[in-house]
């Protein structure tokens, strides 16, 4: 009981010295917010640019997802935050654009991994350069990306070579099919219409239906082939290919400094130190004179 006494007792007197000194406590707190507030005026106005990539999502041969490191977000970023790739993008942006000034304002966006899964991929990055210069922003932010891209597509773009030139090899093959088939049917037609016996006719028109016989049992595999590479190869630059969702531009109005927010601060800020300058001077106003 004498414990709880105590505390009412030292809070009252926390509270009365607050009220005694309420005065310093708002001159402070109003002191902060202005200087504050004065400061983000002499502050230099910063523009935040977005880019966004969608990585890519590897799959099977029956186009069901598989994992794969070109997806992967995290490689994304060491990918995009690499020294490598930041001195790339300051020879491409130029401008004034230094290593050191646009790693400060990089930020790199993945998806959270509770909401990616094989089974329903999240693979994009979000790319977000923020600079004093709104063109120089955009710039950057657009570069990042494209050197991204250009790093992860590697494999995809050899897939899709390789289906490119399997579907024109079953297109070769199946001209040629074609040809045979034609050529066969006009000379089984020039057969058909000359006036030889029936039985010449018939050992003279035996090789050209055995290749259209041929050349029809071979069309089949050959179009299912084709088919299922055409599909594969829409499925590869549709889902596994990597490419830009979203071009930075040139942000039309700065992301900072706020105002309100750095007012606020200085507010926050000046109102502690009050409270503890109200506190300084009670302890000093008891203190016994010497």
């Amino acid at each position: 009981m004498a414990a709880r006494d105590e505390f009412d007792i030292d809070l009252g007197s926390y509270l009365r010295v607050l009220a005694r000194y309420w005065w310093i406590i708002l001159a402070l707190a109003a002191v902060g917010a202005i200087a504050a507030a004065g400061l983000t005026f002499t502050q230099n106005k910063v523009y935040a640019a977005q880019s966004s990539v969608y990585l890519g999502q590897p799959t099977d041969a029956n186009g069901s997802p598989i994992a794969g490191i070109t997806s992967n977000a995290k490689a994304a970023t060491q990918i995009i935050t690499s020294e490598a790739t930041l001195r790339e993008v300051v020879d491409r942006v130029g401008q004034g654009e230094t290593v050191r000034k646009l790693r400060r304002g990089l930020t790199v966006d993945t998806p959270t991994q509770t909401v990616k899964g094989i089974s329903s991929p999240i693979n994009f990055v979000t790319i977000t350069v923020t600079d004093t210069r709104p063109g120089r922003a955009s710039m950057a932010a657009n570069a990042l990306a494209d050197i991204l891209i250009g790093r992860i597509s590697v494999f995809t773009q050899q897939k899709i070579k390789l289906l490119q030139d399997q579907i024109a090899q079953d297109d070769q093959e199946l001209a040629g099919l074609q040809t045979r088939s034609e050529t066969a049917q006009a000379a089984l037609d020039a057969i058909a219409r000359s006036n030889a016996a029936k039985l010449d006719k018939a050992l003279a028109a035996a090789p050209y239906i055995g290749i259209a016989q041929a050349a029809a049992s071979q069309r089949q595999p050959l179009q299912d082939d084709k088919r299922l590479n055409s599909l594969m190869l829409v499925v590869t630059r549709g889902v596994e290919l990597p490419k830009l969702l979203n071009q930075a531009v040139p942000p039309s109005s700065p992301t900072g400094p706020s105002l309100n927010l750095n007012a606020a601060a200085g507010l926050l800020v000046g109102f502690v130190v009050g409270i503890v300058v109200a506190f300084v001077l009670d302890r000093r106003r008891r203190a016994p004179v010497a």
